[in-house]
């Protein structure tokens, strides 16, 4: 395959960067989770943002299943980071968030990256074809912009899961 390497790494570095981004949206939900009492499974907005991730995978062009198993590894992702937060704030009250933030404007922070994730997945698509190259690319990106957003040991171990699936999501 011959693409650029910069352009590849380029690519992964801002579809990491998206996925990175999507996880610590889930420190907000786990904080509005924490004063609502609600669960972390929430199986109708997990259906609900499945269904339309494939609906708009088709309509790029993008494989519907890879799509769907991509988008549901950020859910995952997400709820890792939901658990541990709250176990942690659950121990620890005084480490909780004072208030509580808005649903619906996480809500609205999550669809606006799914978008932007598609886009990403459209514009990766060629290079993740090739599974070999696809994982060295998706390493050399993911460590880089961890560093960049000061990871810590939870939000790393959900990075991994949520772009386990990237070179498969063709």
């Amino acid at each position: 395959m011959s693409v650029s390497n910069s352009v590849e790494i380029v690519e992964f570095g801002r579809l990491v960067d998206l996925a990175v981004q999507r996880i610590l949206v889930s420190d907000d939900v786990a904080a509005s989770k924490f004063y609502t009492r609600a669960p972390v499974e929430d199986p109708l907005r997990e259906r609900q943002v499945l269904a339309e991730a494939g609906r708009r995978s088709a309509e790029m062009g993008l494989d519907r299943e890879a799509t769907i198993m991509f988008f549901r590894s950020q859910i995952e992702a997400s709820k890792v980071v939901q658990r541990g937060l709250l176990l942690r704030w659950r121990a620890h009250p005084d480490q909780a968030p004072a208030t509580s933030p808005d649903l619906d404007a996480i809500r609205a922070r999550l669809d606006e990256l799914t978008d932007q994730l598609l886009e990403e997945l459209r514009s990766t698509q060629a290079v993740r074809r090739c599974a070999r190259v696809c994982r060295t690319r998706l390493f050399d990106a993911r460590s880089p912009v961890a560093a960049a957003h000061h990871l810590d040991a939870l939000h790393r171990c959900a990075l991994d899961m949520a772009t386990g699936s990237v070179c498969s999501t063709t």
